[in-house]
């Protein structure tokens, strides 16, 4: 009993020693991990943070935008394009009105001659499609204020493309296929009015992010804010006899530190214009159940801190269910 007691000691001992192994290799894994997490990790966050980013904001959509470069080389340029809409269910006017918010689209970024101190490293280009998906509640406690509440989760997935460099670490990041996600949960207060005819509105919104990266990256989460302010005039002239009216606006958004930190920018500014024709009553069926819808052309302007600037000209469907 007393061998058998001692063997079976013995034999505890070693798998302690053994778990013990394990686990300090587990832990130097993760630290060299760590370690390599260098420069060229972190501007492939940027990049395709910024991507994301702008994927998922409204007011940096369907454009063409330049952003700083800083030390890692050329200035990026991303390009975009975007099918995103909403539909609203139940009566304008409604206290609760439940929504639906999805689509799709296209990103490319660009950046030449990349060099973070040591040497020009190539080239890069990152071409994204993606998909977003979310939905949320309007209530409307009178008829001059609206509070939303909703989420989405967008989507992507990338083609990387490395040329002109020899680099592995660029290699990993750069010359692979990727997927990343951002989830949002947003909040919003809506103001507007009406006198003879024109329909001034402040809107207030804010995100909560979370950007979900590839390659064993880790996550970013954050706070956005979205401020707007615009109007809609009245009927200003007629387009095969249906009403066309037009919006101004001018917007502005603000990161926290984390999000910035892998966007390039803190704070981005917008000015726009649309026209909004009112095509409902071309079908007989959009007359009965979308009399309201509109379609609009749009032209903004945008710019912010570290040279970011770009502008935007996007056509889009509004539809307004009565």
């Amino acid at each position: 009993m007393n061998r058998k007691f001692g063997e079976f000691k013995k034999e505890g001992n070693f798998s302690m020693k053994k778990e013990y192994g394990i686990g300090l290799a587990i832990a130097m894994m993760l630290m060299a991990s760590s370690a390599n997490a260098g420069p060229e990790a972190d501007h492939y966050k940027r990049l395709i943070g910024t991507s994301i980013f702008s994927a998922n904001n409204l007011y940096l959509q369907t454009g063409w935008y330049d952003m700083d470069g800083g030390s890692t080389g050329d200035d990026p340029e991303m390009s975009n394009a975007n099918f995103v809409g909403s539909y609203y269910f139940g009566e304008i006017g409604d206290t609760w009105r439940p929504f639906v918010l999805g689509g799709f689209g296209f990103t490319k970024i660009d950046q030449d001659n990349i060099n973070f101190g040591s040497g020009n490293l190539g080239d890069v280009e990152l071409d994204s499609t993606y998909w977003k998906l979310g939905g949320g509640i309007n209530y409307n406690p009178n008829r001059n204020i609206g509070l939303v509440l909703g989420a989405s989760g967008l989507w992507m997935s990338t083609d990387g493309d490395y040329k002109n460099g020899s680099n592995p670490q660029m290699e990993k990041y750069f010359d692979h296929d990727s997927d990343t996600a951002i989830y949002d949960i947003f909040g919003s207060v809506n103001l507007h009015t009406e006198y003879n005819g024109y329909k001034p509105y402040a809107e207030l919104t804010l995100h909560y992010l979370n950007i979900d990266y590839d390659f064993g990256l880790s996550d970013v989460s954050g706070w956005n804010a979205d401020v707007t302010a615009g109007l809609f005039t009245p009927t200003l002239t007629t387009w095969m006899d249906l009403p066309v009216r037009a919006q101004f606006f001018v917007a502005a958004n603000f990161l926290d530190n984390d999000l910035s930190d892998v966007t390039g920018f803190d704070s981005a500014y917008h000015a726009g214009a649309s026209l909004l024709w009112k095509i409902g009553p071309m079908i007989p069926i959009f007359n009965n159940a979308f009399k309201d819808t509109e379609l609009a052309f749009n032209l903004q302007g945008t710019t912010g801190d570290n040279d970011l600037k770009g502008w935007k000209a996007s056509i889009s469907l509004n539809i307004a269910k009565f």
